[in-house]
């Protein structure tokens, strides 16, 4: 038996590892349909996202390394800058156009962990957060971890994006950083760097509440089946701030 050391940071209990500049990750049902949307990526010249090498005989798929640093938690001054906002936002609308393009192509018979989610506009990676993205500097290197892809509307993806980078947040939310009276200005930026070109705030305010009561719903729904990992994160309070956010976020859309 080979013991592995080299376990990555947030890699689920142990369960994600690095080897000769691969990643191994425990494969699903829906690997193959995100596999086939990896390498479209790439054929495409969108080289921002792992390539995929398939799965091994322990059932682990089987990634390329993404270069660049993924921070959880309190991201560092360059991570909550303008600057890096704006590289979030071109990068997402990069990918969502290419994500448009291959929507046109499915058959309907490919596996998604999450549902379809209408109106199909693009592939939603459904978890566009700091957590999920490498960095270097105050520049987007890389997108990882697409086990929750599936076709689905823009604003779904774009939603929780916002709620993770503005972020809006409860002050009390120990992920909340920045000025309060800085969180519509960044919205701003961020849709425009996207190519938002207008839009009500009232409109894009219930999109995120929307996208959290979902997760909400997510959530509960797997730890009722027995999903150790949601078990916990609702032990930890997890579920409960999601709900002080939502709050929060409705005072905004009141203002």
């Amino acid at each position: 038996m080979v013991t592995i050391n080299n376990y990555l940071d947030g890699g689920r209990d142990n369960t994600i590892y690095k080897k000769d500049n691969c990643v191994y990750r425990p494969a699903g049902e829906w690997t193959k349909s995100i596999h086939s949307f990896l390498n479209y990526l790439h054929d495409r010249g969108f080289h921002k996202v792992p390539y995929p090498y398939g799965v091994d005989h322990n059932d682990n798929e089987i990634l390329s390394y993404v270069d660049g640093i993924v921070h959880n938690g309190l991201l560092p001054e360059d991570v909550m800058s303008d600057e890096a906002l704006i590289s979030v936002a071109t990068v997402m609308s990069e990918y969502h156009a290419l994500g448009e393009e291959y929507s046109k192509t499915l058959s309907g018979n490919e596996k998604w962990m999450l549902p379809l989610r209408e109106p199909v506009e693009t592939m939603c990676h459904g978890d566009f957060a700091p957590y999920n993205l490498a960095m270097k500097g105050k520049k987007v290197s890389g997108i990882i971890d697409f086990d929750t892809l599936h076709p689905g509307p823009r604003m779904w993806d774009i939603a929780y994006a916002l709620y993770r980078w503005i972020p809006l947040m409860s002050p009390d939310n120990p992920e909340n950083f920045g000025k309060e009276e800085d969180k519509i200005k960044r919205m701003d930026l961020f849709l425009a760097s996207y190519g938002v070109e207008h839009y009500k705030l009232s409109e894009v305010i219930e999109w995120v509440i929307n996208r959290l009561q979902y997760l909400i719903h997510f959530m509960q729904e797997e730890a009722r089946s027995g999903n150790e990992i949601f078990v916990r994160n609702i032990e930890a309070g997890h579920l409960d701030q999601y709900i002080k956010d939502i709050e929060y976020i409705n005072l905004i859309k009141d203002k």
